[in-house]
């Protein structure tokens, strides 16, 4: 009973926080999304300038809360790495809703895992438990980030098993699902029941169709093999330099804002249109394209924020894109093609985290169906094998080897050394 105490205890702080950390991302969105003049444009642009300077700082000072935390968070598990979390929690807190601010085309996900982590750091040094380890704890506390960031409480315990590695006895998974429960109820509560990309998919996908289901898993499978070797040659470039470059998205940013403002923060209008087929075959490329780029520019300048949202936004128009294209090719019914929207999604997460089931579970509960179960799994398991030939890493493991070189060993480790 007192580890299942502790678990939903783990969950209800992670909940409140996650919560007022997505709330004040969607407020700070709505914001840059509203200025509709030359005024308002030339004070957001002041701001962005000072918001730059304390980017590079948190950067400089908080190593640890740079890029999505995913990393930090699998390396703390593994003991490699050991911080002080309620710092990383607020410098994480506070830098992603200012990279938002600024336009950066990252996502909540990645901080909102690391906040949990460190609210679970916490609470294992405030209230230790005997039967739920330290790295319980924050597995725990990860996967109750991910249920309150995207209301998705089975992709956290997925998340947790796939990503984690987190060994999947009953004991875990039910202290798991006992904090996933509590912090997806605490963001139900305050974003409502629907899901995140409420969507009404009434039919389902015909078998005649699957072979376009296969065919659109190899695109999603190459299409994220160059994504993923491209962002780990932007961050190699970058930990290279001797310098923090959050300056360049932001400068990028000032230009999008006024000519391409869709691609900027994590993409959840371009999910949106992308559903309700709102843009055109050329119109998709030059986002995808534009969205692709300046996600690179902007995860490589160690600004704090993760990329799941833009692969979804990505793998949403690589899904339409891919639709419209077969659809003027064939005679294939109109009616159908939101489907591969939302295969899209599945597949592109696949082919770059190389974790079927969290993605397949993940798209379920964005999109909140499950008449396209079957093709979702189907399309996974197709982008997981090619891109298993092309040789893809998953991105999270290639990003911890990168970090190996550059981030110190736990200090408490250190000081056993002879």
């Amino acid at each position: 009973m007192r580890s299942l105490f502790s678990s939903a205890l783990i969950g209800l702080v992670v909940g409140i926080t996650v919560t007022a950390y997505r709330f004040s991302i969607s407020r700070v969105e709505i914001l840059r999304k509203s200025i509709d003049s030359y005024s308002e444009f030339f004070l957001w642009l002041s701001l962005t300038i000072p918001i730059m300077l304390i980017l590079t700082k948190i950067a400089k000072k908080v190593p640890f809360a740079s890029g999505s935390g995913i990393p930090q968070v699998k390396m703390l598990i593994l003991g490699k790495i050991d911080y002080d979390p309620l710092k990383v929690l607020l410098y994480k807190f506070i830098g992603g809703i200012l990279a938002i601010f600024n336009g950066f085309s990252l996502g909540r996900e990645g901080p909102s895992i690391q906040i949990g982590s460190s609210v679970g750091h916490w609470l294992n040094k405030t209230i230790p438990h005997k039967s739920i380890t330290k790295e319980q704890f924050i597995i725990i506390g990860a996967s109750s980030g991910l249920a309150a960031a995207f209301n998705a409480p089975l992709a956290g315990i997925a998340f947790a098993i796939e990503e984690l590695r987190m060994i999947p006895s009953m004991f875990a998974i039910v202290n798991c699902s006992i904090a996933v429960i509590v912090a997806d109820l605490i963001s139900k509560t305050a974003f409502g029941m629907n899901p995140v990309f409420p969507v009404k998919i009434n039919n389902v996908l015909p078998l005649k169709y699957y072979s376009f289901v296969i065919l659109l898993g190899i695109v999603a499978a190459i299409g994220g093999w160059v994504f993923e070797k491209s962002l780990l040659r932007c961050v190699a470039l970058s930990r290279n330099s001797r310098y923090i470059v959050v300056i360049i998205p932001t400068i990028v940013a000032c230009f999008l804002i006024l000519f391409l403002p869709e691609v900027l923060g994590g993409g959840h209008e371009l999910v949106v249109h992308s559903l309700a087929g709102s843009f055109p075959i050329k119109t998709l490329v030059i986002l995808l394209t534009i969205k692709f780029l300046f996600t690179l520019i902007s995860y490589s300048s160690k600004a704090p924020g993760g990329i799941f949202l833009p692969m979804v936004s990505m793998g949403a128009m690589t899904g339409t894109l891919f639709s419209q294209s077969i659809a003027f090719l064939s005679n294939i019914d109109s009616f159908h093609l939101p489907n591969f929207t939302i295969l899209g999604v599945a597949a592109f997460l696949t082919a770059v985290i190389r974790a079927p089931l969290t993605s397949i579970v993940l798209t379920a509960e964005l999109f909140g169906s499950l008449s396209h179960l079957l093709p979702t799994i189907l399309v996974s398991v197709v982008s997981y094998i090619v891109s298993g030939f092309l040789k893809s890493e998953p991105i999270y493991d290639a990003l911890v080897g990168m970090a190996d070189q550059k981030i110190p060993l736990n200090p408490a480790k250190e000081k056993q050394e002879p």
